[in-house]
């Protein structure tokens, strides 16, 4: 049976052993071999570098400096909510997206206030 590649990037081959599982090995011009064992239709595991990079960014927190940003980035399909968190010196403006949370933060009142009011109605508004 004449193995199949499974992926460009990977350069790995797989060998179907029988209905229920296959074989994936590296081509014999590397040096180290692997070999493990799928269940047939799976796909391979991950690889670790693709691991690390999707894993290390999710759901973290970026700053935005332009208010103009902001409300750009608030009127975006995937904003969820924004929170506004207020100190006795500085109003942050946390708006949640798919994949980060973006935060703004305003030290004039008055701007905070007129931002505020200029949200996309959509948008559901929590002050803490």
């Amino acid at each position: 049976m004449r193995p199949s590649t499974v992926g460009s990037r990977a350069q790995l081959f797989a060998r179907v052993l029988s209905t229920r599982c296959y074989i994936i090995f590296s081509p014999p011009s590397r040096r180290r071999l692997c070999h493990f064992l799928l269940p047939v239709g799976s796909q391979p595991p991950p690889r670790e570098e693709e691991l690390g990079d999707s894993r290390s960014h999710e759901k973290m927190p970026k700053q935005i400096h332009e208010i103009k940003d902001f409300l750009l980035t608030a009127r975006r399909k995937d904003a969820r909510s924004v929170k506004i968190k207020r100190s006795k010196d500085v109003v942050k403006f946390k708006v949640r997206c798919s994949k980060y949370l973006y935060t703004l933060c305003v030290f004039d009142a008055e701007k905070a206030i007129k931002l505020k009011q200029s949200l996309p109605p959509g948008l559901t508004v929590q002050e803490v």
